[in-house]
């Protein structure tokens, strides 16, 4: 955070904005799930990969000097997509209740915890940082395209 040059740090908060914004988004969507004790036919893969997305961009923000935006907006992010989860289990079928939990061990911790060993013992240096840019990126787009889902639903 370098009030030296104002144009990055006035782009990193206006992005730090619109991606809590973004994280904020599903608030109305639980709310009615809460008020209802119902998820519905409500997916829970969307905020499953937004939560897995949130923790690598956190692990690339660790290896970044000077990533405090990333960190700040992506914690934010976890804390926010674990409770949505969490609210989501609470009041999902059995059924996707074990689901989600399938896709949490599957992705969160499976994916994550590989992604991770490959690129603490496999990359060094920039090489470890340009791949998990490319990680994040891959991921963030999966975060837009996973509500898609719904969507498929709702065509048929």
């Amino acid at each position: 955070m370098n009030i030296q040059h104002p144009l990055p740090f006035i782009f990193g908060i206006l992005g730090n904005i619109f991606s809590f914004m973004v994280f904020l988004a599903p608030l109305p969507t639980f709310y009615g799930v809460y008020k209802k004790k119902t998820t519905e036919e409500y997916q829970s893969l969307p905020y499953v990969i937004a939560l897995l997305s949130a923790m690598l961009w956190m692990y690339y923000a660790s290896l970044k000097p000077n990533a405090y935006f990333l960190i700040m907006v992506n914690s934010m992010g976890c804390i926010l997509e674990t409770l949505y989860i969490i609210t989501y289990m609470v009041y999902a079928p059995k059924r996707l209740m074990i689901l989600t939990a399938k896709l949490l061990v599957l992705l969160n911790f499976g994916l994550y915890g590989l992604i991770f060993l490959l690129s603490f013992f496999l990359l060094k240096g920039s090489g470890r940082v340009r791949f998990l840019g490319w990680v994040c990126d891959v991921f963030s787009v999966g975060v837009f395209a996973a509500p898609l889902t719904t969507m498929v639903r709702i065509i048929k």
